[in-house]
């Protein structure tokens, strides 16, 4: 196994990872990885892991943006596609929505974004920890926002 996937399998565990999700960790590179945090990302979220300062060292920044994980970064996307966008750190910005799209949108930490939606675009957006996030909705357009900071 590689070092990085095996210090992240390791870390998972020790936060409480269950039985099936490490009996199937395997050998992960990168892209893996990645996959794994935005499916398992409420558990990421419930055990702030990993760490922004482990990702930012860890992994490709082009790789972590062409998957839609930013982590202390001005973001400025406009006709942003469809997916799940996940903003960690101190992100600030604007993400602009294109026609039809369907996204959820994480805003973690202290981020502070706005977020567009036009032309019957559907977003979703939590909020976490001390992030803020200003939405605008246009067009017929429907963004949808939960407030999850404790």
């Amino acid at each position: 196994m590689n070092n990085l996937s095996e210090t992240l399998k390791q870390q998972a565990v020790d936060l409480g990872l269950c039985r099936p999700w490490t009996e199937a960790w395997g050998d992960c590179d990168q892209q893996e990885l990645i996959d794994k945090y935005k499916k398992g990302i409420d558990f990421c979220i419930d055990k702030q892991y990993p760490s922004n300062e482990f990702i930012k060292a860890n992994f490709d920044r082009a790789l972590l943006n062409e998957n839609l994980i930013f982590v202390d970064e001005h973001i400025r996307l406009d006709d942003a596609p469809s997916g799940i966008y996940i903003l960690n750190g101190e992100c600030s910005g604007s993400i602009r929505f294109a026609p039809w799209t369907a996204a959820t949108v994480y805003v973690r930490h202290k981020s502070n974004v706005t977020i567009i939606a036009d032309d019957f675009a559907k977003v979703f957006v939590r909020v976490y920890d001390e992030a803020d996030a200003e939405v605008v909705e246009l067009d017929e357009a429907v963004i949808k926002m939960y407030d999850r900071r404790k």
